[in-house]
């Protein structure tokens, strides 16, 4: 049965391979001058110094090369590619051609049908996703260093062990779509547009509360204040600026002089107040920033714990497959 399932499918996997390799050149034409820029710029040697300043080289550089993030957002949607064109039509082309009765009428049971189908096409979307975020790794090394955040999309999502998680999950979709749909096109379309569905909520809400952030406070002036730093790779959620009670200064974190001037006496009435009076005013009604961080150090944790989510939800949609198939599939 692998033998067959590689004879159906032969064109979808080499198909699959060619898309590779042309992400693969893309990634070898940009790659060489970025790294060159980024040892040849005195970054990479910069940023291997403690406590060296590393700002403006790093400015510098991100801002050399900030086209390049469109690069990697393009890579995004390559694990959708393989649910909408390896898992979608695995299934539904044979069901909507009628062709699976046939080898259920030469003694092969639904379920080594489906498992032998199964089989071949998951440890293909392994392989690739594995080669997808090893070059991946290797081509945005110079700009996570610069940028110093991994958990930021496309950063988290293209690197580590998580690529694998998404393929794996689009793939089966895919192939639950086909099986419920029987036709490839629904199935396609369904399998892009579900993929979208469940990945968005993801990096947006849920990723950010894997694990309860921390919170940092400190004074804006006197001791603890505004050289309080984060961690190398800290996630920064939020920040903002309260009083004593914890009351947001504005609503969008930032200082609002007209609010100010209604408790302090000394602003009233100034369109531009002095360093010294808004300072005097800062310090008098007890201001503090509060900054709600993911630590850096939890990255992988973050990691492990997005691939379980879609290795599950994967083998769910293994599951409901092999279920349909049995039960509801003639």
């Amino acid at each position: 049965m692998i033998w067959v399932t590689w004879r159906q499918h032969r064109a979808q996997f080499l198909g699959g391979a060619i898309a590779l390799a042309l992400l693969g050149g893309i990634l070898l034409l940009t790659g060489p001058r970025i790294a060159s820029s980024f040892h040849d710029g005195g970054l990479a040697s910069c940023l291997s110094t403690r406590g060296a300043d590393c700002g403006d080289l790093a400015d510098r550089f991100l801002n050399q090369y900030n086209n390049m993030w469109f690069v990697a957002v393009l890579f995004l949607v390559v694990p959708a590619f393989a649910g909408v064109f390896w898992g979608a039509p695995m299934v539904a082309r044979e069901l909507e051609q009628g062709t699976h009765r046939l080898a259920w009428t030469q003694g092969v049971t639904r379920g080594r049908w489906l498992s032998a189908k199964l089989i071949g096409i998951l440890a293909a979307t392994v392989v690739g996703a594995a080669i997808l975020s090893i070059s991946i790794a290797r081509w945005s090394y110079p700009l996570v260093r610069a940028s110093d955040n991994r958990f930021i999309p496309p950063v988290f999502d293209l690197r580590g062990i998580v690529v694998g998680g998404y393929a794996l999950f689009v793939v089966a979709l895919g192939v639950a779509f086909g099986t419920l749909f029987r036709r490839v096109v629904p199935a396609m379309a369904a399998t892009f547009g579900g993929y979208a569905a469940v990945r968005v909520p993801i990096d947006v809400w849920l990723r950010k509360r894997y694990m309860s952030p921390k919170v940092i406070s400190f004074p804006l002036f006197g001791k603890g204040g505004p050289g309080i730093g984060f961690g190398r790779g800290d996630w920064i959620l939020s920040s903002r600026i309260v009083d004593a009670a914890g009351h947001a200064l504005s609503s969008r974190g930032g200082i609002d002089i007209d609010a100010l001037a209604s408790r302090c006496p000394s602003l009233q009435g100034v369109q531009f107040p002095g360093k010294d009076d808004l300072g005097t005013c800062l310090q008098h009604i007890g201001a503090r920033t509060v900054n709600v961080y993911q630590p850096g150090s939890r990255y992988w944790p973050f990691q492990f714990i997005e691939l379980g989510i879609f290795v599950l939800l994967a083998a769910g949609l293994v599951a409901f497959t092999f279920w349909w198939v049995r039960r509801r599939v003639s």
